[in-house]
């Protein structure tokens, strides 16, 4: 009996389940999603997707794997199929400012690609939440990633399943929001770019999620907004609340644990 291709709706409903927060890194102030990770991860769940990828002739009849534009500058562009269901996906090829490169050599072209082809699985639904100017996946819509090549603890999982063990972090909750604080130190609007309050915003979320805060959907919401918002005012005086509720929060769950422990 044959296999029923998967339908657009059963895709999504896969990879925007996994959380990824743990396979991505910082540049420029942008969040990227590693590319060979997720390609592990597209191969886990459907092996048999089909990349394609398009360009241009050049003058002399050559095909290229870029489209070429008057100024020296260029994109990449492919699409994946899963059964039925194709996806489309283009990129510029930029430098590490994210500015358009006039005349890219062969490894600014190769990068390009490899990011472009991130992208084209993210709207299939892999990592899709990245891009949506928060590095902080919806509890009550990310589950845990089904495989992961590095033995991490597993995230929190979706709100209708069975939550995986807390454990506490080693530094004291007091400790933890106190780095917090200082790392990145607190400016004031008129001192940093709104580029460097947005970094240093989901630093600060970052770190406290990782020693054991998580923020509630209207906190989501709030970090969302000012992103989105470039406001370098309002993300700075956001990161300062978030820190004053971190800071309760961790301190009631350091009250409970004692009394546990005792």
């Amino acid at each position: 009996m044959a296999t029923k291709d998967p339908t657009a709706k059963e895709i999504w409903d896969t990879l925007s389940r996994i959380n990824v927060n743990e396979h991505t890194e910082e540049k420029g102030g942008l969040t990227y999603l590693s590319w060979a990770w997720a390609w592990t991860m597209m191969m886990d769940h459907y092996p048999d997707l089909v990349v394609k990828w398009h360009g241009m002739q050049d003058e002399n009849g050559v095909t290229r794997d870029t489209t070429t534009y008057p100024g020296g500058t260029a994109s990449v562009s492919c699409n994946v199929t899963i059964g039925d269901v194709r996806r489309d996906m283009w990129l510029p090829v930029m430098d590490y400012k994210n500015k358009a490169i006039i005349d890219p050599d062969s490894r600014a072209i190769s990068d390009a690609k490899q990011r472009c082809l991130t992208k084209c699985f993210g709207i299939f639904g892999l990592g899709c939440y990245l891009y949506t100017g928060s590095d902080l996946p919806s509890v009550t819509e990310v589950a845990p990633e089904k495989k992961t090549p590095k033995p991490k603890a597993t995230p929190k999982a979706k709100a209708t399943k069975k939550a995986p063990e807390y454990k506490a972090p080693k530094k004291s909750s007091k400790k933890a929001v106190e780095e917090a604080k200082e790392d990145p130190p607190s400016l004031t609007y008129d001192e940093v770019s709104v580029d460097e309050s947005i970094t240093n915003l989901k630093k600060t979320v970052t770190d406290l999620h990782k020693r054991g805060w998580a923020a509630d959907s209207a906190a989501k919401k709030q970090i969302t907004d000012a992103i989105k918002g470039r406001d370098s005012e309002v993300l700075i005086g956001l990161r300062e609340e978030i820190l004053v509720l971190a800071e309760s929060a961790l301190k009631l769950h350091d009250a409970e644990e004692e009394e546990n422990d005792g």
